[in-house]
């Protein structure tokens, strides 16, 4: 059996360790810095407040995530996102918070009459909407950034006050370097099966649940939080085989093997290394393998971003908080981006007669924001929430978490960066990447991607006991 080491407690890491040992491959050492694995999933229980530092919650769309929680036996902690008028989004523009046009699948829209009752878009910009079935697709197959292909179909207003924020808005990007092929291939392939957004979304077969079954939530987490995912998963470790409080000074590539020297003096030989870390971290690690990858993997850009978690009186909040929450468009000049209303997007979050919101700071178009103490981060947080949602009252929970250079950007060009890198990985058998920064960033593309690097080098495994060594690269996240 080969030796694998693992670099990165993250839940990509957590993930490829989990899978090896399903496939009986238990000879390995996951190597965490930190102290504690799973990365930016940090769930706290703060005065009957549980907190989320880092996501709060998995898309069901992608099954890796749902999957892995029932293989861990979490299925009884799992609870859904509230639906109806508690999954409602908002806009903030023109200093009030407008309603999500009812039926939008993140930038496209499955129905005409909400578009025209809504006060958020303008007549100009509704009768700009209203000519995308006429605008012919693109005869190019060039990467394009989400900010071109939505002005270029659905015009500047829908860009700026709806798919920007929004779109952008989950990976913390800037709309106009996004590609849109990287991060929503579904669009542009619309485009050019249907010649129109309008038409394909009016062509989607409408889904329906079994008689009797209630359908699954697109968002769902676990009941004491998600770090209930990645402490499960350090459970189920073998004894010994994980190191934390310990980092990775270098690696070098000798003899097909990997050595890798730690901080603490130690030295460890592997077969199989698989970096789960951030791609700028992994470069370093490289550098003395391939300089040429390492250069390919720094070019993968991070940007920080920051969460402030507020608990409140519900006595003392005049706003109905119906609904999920708000974005806030970068035209608007607010500093920050959204606030979700925790504790109406999912049940038991806030003591009974408390409600509890995060709000969120930062990312490539104000990343400074982010940047500062815990401190003005919470007072940044409190005066927005001032003029946005008219709350004056003082906090009875108060808890910020930043995220340096934790949010990876697909910019244009990413899918063949990701190509090259995946190529230049041919040269080093045994060598695996993992984790964020390469096909997909959410918790289900992370879990996804440790699960393929498992795959991979159980599959090398058995090919080396029949005498073959067919090296499979995994930088796959979905």
């Amino acid at each position: 059996m080969s030796k694998t080491v693992i670099i990165g407690g993250g839940i990509a890491g957590l993930a490829t360790a989990f899978y090896l040992q399903e496939a009986g491959l238990t000879d390995f050492t996951l190597i965490e810095c930190a102290p504690t694995c799973g990365g930016k999933i940090k769930s706290a229980d703060l005065d009957g407040f549980l907190v989320e530092g880092g996501p709060d919650s998995f898309i069901t769309q992608k099954a890796a995530a749902l999957d892995l929680c029932k293989r861990l036996g979490l299925t009884d902690e799992l609870v859904g996102s509230n639906t109806g008028k508690n999954a409602a989004t908002y806009i903030w523009h023109n200093g009030r918070l407008h309603p999500m046009p009812e039926g939008m699948m993140l930038m496209a829209p499955t129905m005409i009459l909400p578009i025209l009752r809504s006060r958020l878009i303008s007549w100009s910009g509704k009768l700009r909407m209203g000519l995308e079935p006429f605008i012919p697709k693109t005869r190019t197959d060039e990467d394009e950034s989400l900010g071109s292909f939505v002005r270029r179909r659905l015009g500047n207003e829908l860009l700026n006050k709806i798919a920007g924020p929004l779109m952008g808005g989950i990976h913390a990007a800037d709309p106009e370097t996004l590609s849109l092929k990287s991060t929503f291939p579904m669009f542009p392939e619309m485009e050019q099966k249907h010649g129109s957004l309008v038409r394909a979304m009016m062509k989607r077969p409408k889904r329906h649940a079994a008689p009797g079954s209630k359908p699954t939530p697109m968002f769902m987490s676990l009941r004491g939080g998600l770090q209930r995912l990645s402490d499960a998963l350090v459970a189920r470790l073998p004894l010994g085989s994980l190191r934390t409080g310990c980092c990775v000074l270098s690696v070098t590539f000798e003899e097909n093997r990997y050595n890798l020297h730690l901080a603490d003096g130690a030295s460890i030989l592997a077969d199989n290394l698989v970096f789960a870390t951030p791609s700028y971290v992994t470069a370093d690690l490289v550098q003395q393998i391939d300089p040429a990858l390492a250069s390919r993997l720094r070019a993968i850009r991070y940007v920080s971003t920051a969460t402030v978690s507020l608990g409140y009186r519900r006595s003392e909040i005049a706003h109905p908080m119906q609904g999920a929450g708000f974005i806030v468009p970068k035209s608007e000049g607010r500093g920050i981006t959204a606030c979700s209303w925790t504790s109406t997007k999912f049940n038991n979050r806030a003591p009974g007669d408390c409600v509890l919101l995060r709000v969120f700071i930062g990312g490539a178009l104000s990343e400074d924001l982010a940047e500062q103490s815990e401190s003005a981060l919470i007072e940044l947080a409190r005066k927005e929430l001032r003029t946005i949602m008219g709350i004056t009252a003082s906090p009875v929970l108060a808890k910020a978490y930043r995220w340096p250079r934790a949010n990876p950007q697909y910019e244009l060009g990413h899918a063949e960066r990701i190509t090259e890198i995946e190529h230049a990985l041919t040269d080093f058998p045994g060598l695996y990447l993992a984790g964020a920064a390469y096909r997909g960033s959410g918790i289900p593309d992370c879990i996804q991607s440790g699960m393929k690097a498992a795959k991979s080098i159980a599959d090398r495994d058995h090919a080396r006991t029949s005498y073959q060594d067919q090296h499979q690269p995994a930088c796959i996240g979905s």
